[in-house]
């Protein structure tokens, strides 16, 4: 410990802060925390060097209170110390020089202070990076302990019977809307949609023929929708369009959302088999999902889908002010954090992973060949999968002055995401269909890109795989 030398008061004002500190570092257990305390109180007095307990409890804006009273202890010490001078008519010598070392001592110590206490901001910041980066894999095993519960128990929910299931995901800077207007029109009499919605409204429609006229009828509420013909036979396809609870999350953070809202409505189980559209960066929080729970998905479809790592996303991840000014918002996200530290970006310290470091980090290839190397039986569950990657692109026509006549191309992308990406080549003999569409669209300011899931020929594509599968499964 640091005595000062002829200043007794300030040295039994610290033997008092070092119990305080050592009182804190018992109660927190975190040998982060200690490691902070004692690098920067050495000067001062000694602390604990280790935690010894297996239960971490901090609170560090309790800590920085706690510091901010020891600052104003050692002001309260030096008050009292000159309050006994002002009443005297002349300092002797060693008062005067008391009051210099006193004073230069005072500030000395609350700097240090001072330090630590900017340094716990850092500390909170690891902490929380910390929890959230091992949030994901805990709420994953917690729900498929909920899942299993339910299996087990046979646990229904208000949508369990339902065995043709289709899921449409939507990618990143977006929501379910379009995909809405596409399962509508792809639907069939005796089917059911619901559009499950950002700010938690869910709606609900019923599907019918009547005289060769499809008839889409919305209804109000899910009890409402129990009276329905559609939804009391169970024979129709139930399609569910499913907005992200973050628009830019993680593929991840949208496979452990997803999986609990399907086990919220029975539909995590052995009969009820899951066929899943989505664009763009959907498709790899479908994959994903099929990861997860390879055996409730029976096929996966996308469009547009960066299975390679993208340049756009990796320029708006990269200078996100630019992004913004776009209309693009590069920083939304959930508390996920990615264990692959490529994968993850911050805002003044505290980190994220989202859409757009995973689509500027890492080509969906490594995920696959970690799989088959680390669960062959997975990779054998998504091999049985049909998986369809589609690719948009558009038709050019330029004039060639050499020929002296006009050229119809196409172009090698949908403005977007490059076919090859789309294709999901980096991938291999795992897709099993790789067909083209040409979408609307004009360019960079008006990509084709978002074309894709309202385009015609996609529709008949969704129309043709529920079909396919529906036929399957009969």
């Amino acid at each position: 410990m640091s005595y000062y030398e002829g200043c007794p008061e300030l040295n039994t004002v610290l033997h008092k802060h070092k119990a305080s500190a050592n009182n804190i570092l018992s109660d927190a257990q975190s040998q982060l925390l200690c490691d902070t305390f004692s690098e920067n109180l050495a000067y001062l007095f000694s602390t604990s060097k280790s935690a010894g307990g297996d239960m971490l409890s901090v609170n560090i804006e309790d800590i920085k209170a706690a510091i901010n009273t020891w600052k104003s202890e050692i002001d309260e010490c030096y008050e009292s110390f000159l309050e006994k001078l002002r009443g005297k008519d002349k300092l002797t010598d060693e008062e005067q020089y008391k009051m210099i070392i006193m004073g230069n001592a005072v500030m000395e110590i609350k700097q240090i202070y001072g330090r630590l206490s900017e340094e716990l901001d850092e500390v909170e910041l690891k902490f929380q990076n910390t929890v959230r980066l091992y949030r994901s894999p805990i709420r994953s095993a917690l729900a498929d302990s909920s899942m299993l519960y339910n299996s087990e128990n046979k646990v229904k929910g208000d949508f369990s019977g339902f065995e043709n299931v289709s899921v449409y995901v939507h990618g990143i800077e977006d929501t379910g809307k379009k995909f809405l207007d596409s399962a509508v029109e792809a639907a069939e009499s005796g089917d059911v949609l619901i559009y499950v919605m950002r700010n938690g409204d869910i709606e609900y429609r019923t599907v019918s023929v009547l005289k060769g006229k499809k008839i889409v009828k919305k209804v109000d509420d899910i009890e409402k929708l129990k009276q329905e013909k559609q939804y009391e036979m169970k024979k129709g396809r139930l399609h569910i369009i499913y907005d992200t609870e973050h628009k830019n999350e993680h593929r991840q953070e949208t496979s452990d959302d997803l999986a609990q809202k399907l086990n919220e409505m029975g539909l995590i189980n052995n009969s009820t088999k899951i066929d899943m559209f989505a664009h763009s960066y959907g498709g790899r929080r479908s994959l994903q999902f099929a990861i997860d729970y390879p055996d409730n998905v029976r096929s996966i479809t996308t469009v547009g889908t960066p299975y390679d790592t993208n340049l756009l996303a990796k320029s708006a991840n990269s200078a996100r002010w630019i992004a913004e000014k776009i209309g693009q918002d590069p920083k939304n996200t959930s508390d996920y954090i990615d264990f692959n530290k490529e994968n993850r970006n911050d805002i003044e310290g505290l980190e994220y992973s989202n859409a757009y470091t995973d689509m500027s980090s890492e080509p969906l290839s490594e995920d696959i060949h970690k799989l088959k190397s680390a669960n062959p039986e997975v990779y054998n569950k998504l091999q049985k999968m049909e998986i369809t990657a589609v690719a948009g692109y558009r038709k050019v026509v330029q004039y060639n002055p050499y020929a002296r006549m006009t050229i119809e191309t196409k172009t090698s992308s949908d403005d977007t995401v490059s076919i090859k990406s789309q294709h999901a080549e980096i991938l291999g003999n795992l897709i099993d269909e790789r067909p083209q569409i040409e979408v609307k669209g004009n360019g960079v300011t008006d990509p084709g890109h978002i074309y894709e899931v309202e385009d015609e020929d996609f529709i008949n594509i969704i129309e043709e795989v529920n079909e396919k599968q529906k036929n399957r499964s009969s």
